[in-house]
C-alpha cells in the first residue's frame, strides 16, 4: 500500500526509478515432486509393458460406410501398440470428472473413473498406435476451476496446474529414461491433455535440441490457445520450437479445434495456462500471451480457407452397420475450412454437406457441449473431426523426415 501511495501522489517524481528500486521478485513456484510411482504398471491406462494391455489385441481397421450404410471399402491399421518401431507414442487424456470440486485443485487417480478414461483414449488415440508403442498415464487431474475460474487468483490456478503437470513429467521422465532407448517420440493429446503436454514441450524439449531432434511432432488436439509473434511461427508458449509450416515438418507443434462453420467463434478465455505469470516464472511457458499484440493459429495445412473433404472418423462400436469394426469412417458428409474471424478467434471451421436422404447419424447435429463451451463449439470431437488429416501429415513426417 506504501508503494502505490507514493506513486499516485508523487506526481512529478519518476515513478519509474522508484519501481526499479523496489520490484518485486518474479514469483517463482517450483514444479512439486510428484507421489505417483509410474514404475508401477497400474499407473498406466496403457504400456507395453503391462501383463495385460488391452489396446495390444484392438482392431485398429476402419470400416468406410457410405451414405446407404454399406460398408464400401476397409482401411488396414497396422497395431503396434506393443511393437518397438523406433517410434513411441505418448497419450496424455482429456478432462473427465465427475462432480469435481468447484475451486482450483486436482482429483486423485482412485476417485476417477478410469474405465471410461481408458475408453476415451481408445476412441481418440488408439488409431496413433499405427505408429509405434503406446504410453498414456494415469495422473491427478485438475478441475475446471484450474482453468476457467476467475474467482480464483491466477496463482491459485497455477499451483493446481503446477501439481498436476508434475504428474505428467514424471510419468514422461520415467519412459524417457527407463524405455525410450533413442526413439523418436510423437505427444499426442486432448483438451487438458495438450495443456498439460504443451507445458512438457516448454519445459523438457524447448530447452534440450537432443530431445528436440527426437520429435516427430506435438498434436495437441483441442487446445485452442497456439499463439506466437506476428510474421513468427515462434516466440509464444515456446522459444525454439515452431508451430508447423508444411505437412512433412518435423519436430514442430500441430494444434486445432473444431467449430459449426455457420457459428462465431468465442473469444479467448483469459484464465486459461498461457496467460499465466506464474507458469511463465515456473518455466512452463516462455512466455504469456498477449492478446492486442499476439496472432493465435490454427492448423490450415490441410484444410485452408477453402472447405474441403473431411474424412470424419468414429467409434464403430455404437452402430450396427459396422460390421464389428472398432472404427467407422464417413465420407462425404463433412467439409471444413480454416475459418479466421479476428487475430485471436480462429478455427476449424466444420460444415454438414450430406444429402437429405443420407442415412449416417450426424454426430455433430443438435450437438450438446458441456456448459463451459459455447453453442456450436465441437471441442469433444476435435479427434474424431480431424484424426485422418493428422496421420496423413504424420505419414509424411516419418517418409521424409527418417
Amino acid at each position: 500500500m506504501k508503494y502505490t501511495w507514493i506513486c499516485t501522489f508523487l506526481l512529478f517524481i519518476s515513478c519509474s526509478s522508484i519501481q526499479e528500486e523496489q520490484e518485486p521478485e518474479p514469483n517463482v513456484i517450483d514444479i512439486p515432486i510428484s507421489t505417483i510411482d509410474y514404475s508401477t504398471m497400474s499407473n498406466w491406462y496403457f504400456h507395453p509393458n503391462q501383463p495385460f494391455n488391452f489396446l495390444q489385441t484392438y482392431d485398429l481397421d476402419i470400416a468406410v460406410v457410405d451414405e446407404n450404410l454399406n460398408i464400401t471399402s476397409n482401411i488396414e491399421i497396422n497395431n503396434n501398440a506393443t511393437t518397438n518401431t523406433g517410434i513411441d507414442v505418448f497419450w496424455v487424456h482429456p478432462t473427465h470428472l465427475e462432480n469435481p470440486p468447484s475451486f482450483p485443485s486436482t482429483v486423485s487417480i482412485e476417485t476417477q473413473d478410469t474405465n471410461y478414461i481408458g475408453l476415451t483414449i481408445l476412441a481418440q488415440g488408439a488409431l496413433l498406435a499405427k505408429y509405434g508403442r503406446f504410453f498414456a498415464p494415469k495422473y491427478r487431474q485438475a478441475t475446471p476451476a484450474s482453468f476457467l475460474s476467475a474467482y480464483h487468483t491466477e496463482e491459485e490456478r497455477a499451483i493446481a496446474l503446477l501439481e498436476t503437470y508434475s504428474d505428467i513429467k514424471a510419468s514422461f521422465q520415467n519412459y524417457l529414461d527407463n524405455h525410450n532407448n533413442g526413439n523418436k517420440i510423437i505427444l499426442a493429446g486432448h483438451s487438458q491433455g495438450s495443456f498439460l503436454l504443451a507445458m512438457l514441450v516448454r519445459d523438457l524439449f524447448d530447452t534440450n535440441p537432443e530431445l528436440r531432434e527426437k520429435l516427430v511432432t506435438a498434436a495437441l488436439g483441442g487446445m485452442g490457445y497456439v499463439y506466437a509473434l506476428n510474421n513468427s511461427t515462434l516466440g509464444g508458449w515456446w522459444k525454439n520450437i515452431g508451430l508447423c509450416t508444411t505437412t512433412s515438418e518435423c519436430g514442430c507443434v500441430h494444434y486445432w479445434r473444431s467449430y459449426e462453420n455457420d457459428k462465431n467463434i468465442p473469444e479467448p478465455i483469459v484464465t486459461f495456462p498461457s496467460y499465466s505469470e506464474t507458469l511463465v516464472n515456473s518455466g512452463l511457458v516462455y512466455r504469456k500471451t498477449n492478446i492486442n499484440n499476439d496472432t493465435f493459429f490454427q492448423d490450415n495445412l490441410i484444410f485452408d480457407i477453402q472447405g474441403s473433404p473431411l474424412r470424419y472418423i468414429t467409434p464403430g462400436i455404437q452402430y450396427s452397420f459396422s460390421n464389428g469394426a472398432n472404427f467407422v469412417a464417413f465420407d462425404d458428409m463433412y467439409t471444413a475450412r480454416f475459418k479466421r474471424e479476428s487475430n485471436v478467434k480462429v478455427g476449424l471451421a466444420v460444415d454438414f454437406i450430406a444429402n437429405p436422404t443420407d442415412q449416417r447419424l450426424n454426430e455433430l447435429e443438435n450437438f450438446e457441449s458441456p456448459i463451459i463451451f459455447t453453442d456450436g463449439d465441437f471441442h469433444i470431437k476435435d479427434y474424431h473431426i480431424y484424426i485422418w488429416a493428422l496421420m496423413q501429415q504424420i505419414d509424411e513426417k516419418i517418409s521424409v523426415c527418417w
